[in-house]
């Protein structure tokens, strides 16, 4: 159940903003937010197309992923690369900066902590595109959790790591087939449920639960949080009221309908 608007905090249209960190946001969401009171702060605010496709699912029941996107952009390598193709690629790579999983890792250690890695990995479900090694440097550089519409691997051992969430949409165990990150950190598109796909921008937020994930735009991560709140402890007053016992008369009449 959303707050109402009339008793909802910030009921005019200023977009109000706090003074913390990333990780302090992810804490306060995964303490007071569920899907369904995060899609509705978001509807009252106006944005009703930034769910995404039910393809995405947890490696386990239970997993929150929150925390700020890092879009990254995938090719797929369906054929091994020419010995002389690889040496060409490697002397570029060097001049751009290193191989292209290293920048990423780069950009990962080089933003604020809490992270969320956005794979788009244009439609190829192929090979595995991510596991667990790869999300130890993530996690030891800030990174909080994965968005992968791919395929994923080594989820025994993902699945033993304290706190990185991981939604995707399977699992394999071959990496060969292969693929190459052609972008970082700049926008992607990723499969919806409401619309054909969802943009991620860099500097949006990704809320993810048992519900399934959403994405809340950058500018209003903060308005959204605060609501969630609100909701959160309205609801927990009606939670007591009744568990109490009150009559179903009184609880349309305080509450409506629920």
């Amino acid at each position: 159940m959303s707050l109402p608007e009339s008793q909802a905090p910030g009921g005019s249209k200023e977009i109000r903003r706090l003074d913390i960190t990333d990780l302090e946001r992810i804490a306060r969401f995964r303490r007071a937010g569920y899907g369904g009171c995060v899609s509705d702060a978001l509807n009252v605010l106006g944005v009703r197309d930034t769910v995404f496709s039910d393809r995405f699912r947890p490696l386990r029941q239970g997993m929150q992923l929150v925390g700020r996107a890092l879009p990254i952009k995938l090719h797929s390598l369906v054929e091994p690369r020419a010995p002389e193709h690889q040496k060409e690629l490697e002397a570029r790579w060097e001049v751009e900066g290193g191989h292209p999983q290293k920048r990423m890792m780069k950009t990962v250690e080089s933003m604020e902590d809490g992270t969320v890695l956005c794979f788009d990995c244009g439609g190829d479900m192929q090979p595995a595109h991510f596991g667990e090694m790869s999300c130890q440097v993530a996690y030891a550089h800030g990174c909080r959790g994965m968005l992968l519409a791919g395929n994923c691997r080594d989820t025994q051992y993902v699945l033993k790591m304290d706190d990185f969430p991981l939604f995707s949409f399977g699992t394999r165990p071959n990496a060969f087939g292969g693929w190459i990150i052609t972008e970082v950190n700049k926008p992607i598109y990723l499969p919806g449920h409401l619309t054909h796909y969802v943009r991620v921008n860099p500097g949006d937020f990704i809320f993810g639960d048992n519900d399934g994930v959403q994405l809340i735009p950058g500018h209003l991560v903060d308005e959204v949080l605060l609501r969630v709140e609100a909701t959160f402890e309205h609801e927990n007053k009606e939670r007591d009221l009744l568990a109490a016992g009150m009559s179903v008369d009184e609880v349309y009449r305080q509450f409506g309908v629920l």
